[in-house]
């Protein structure tokens, strides 16, 4: 049992880090006055990556990332089971499923701070999944240094996210 306990409290932190993004204000709908519903329609297709080819500006990247990270940690939350611990199965499904959003909405995106944060939050996701141990592996990553430097980067792009 002592190693379910040392996997719950790397659970609990980045349970907690993401917590936070999940249920944060944007501003992306006050950029125009046709996104509302673009969003709504690209939110009830499940995607959370904009169309591919698509101009990406720092707002909505920051949108996407605050989507996707909300669709992981609910994977991670879902996944837990009754002792507070995650199967590494299902937390490296979460991390992928992130990782490849945020690939997606880097793809069309100009070199700025926010995706330069953004990258690096996704490199290290991509590298915990890889791990026998996903959920101690992104604890142990100085994911929150990268999360603050996210949060910092969108709240400068006019987006406020805490990740």
């Amino acid at each position: 049992m002592p190693v379910t306990r040392s996997r719950i409290v790397p659970a609990a932190l980045l349970l907690a880090c993401l917590t936070g993004l999940a249920g944060c204000d944007s501003d992306a709908d006050t950029t125009t006055g046709a996104t509302p519903a673009a969003s709504g329609a690209a939110a009830s297709a499940g995607s959370s990556a904009p169309a591919a080819g698509a101009p990406v500006g720092d707002k909505e990247l920051c949108t996407t990332l605050n989507k996707a990270a909300s669709t992981m940690k609910g994977g991670i939350s879902d996944a837990q089971q009754a002792d507070g611990s995650v199967a590494a199965k299902d937390a490296k499904e979460a991390f992928a499923k992130f990782h490849k959003a945020v690939d997606e909405a880097l793809g069309a995106a100009a070199t700025t701070e926010v995706t330069t944060a953004a990258r690096a939050v996704a490199d290290e996701i991509a590298k915990a999944a890889q791990a026998d141990d996903p959920i101690g592996a992104a604890a142990d990553a100085g994911f929150a240094d990268l999360s603050e430097d996210l949060t910092t980067a969108c709240r400068t792009a006019g987006v406020t996210i805490n990740f």
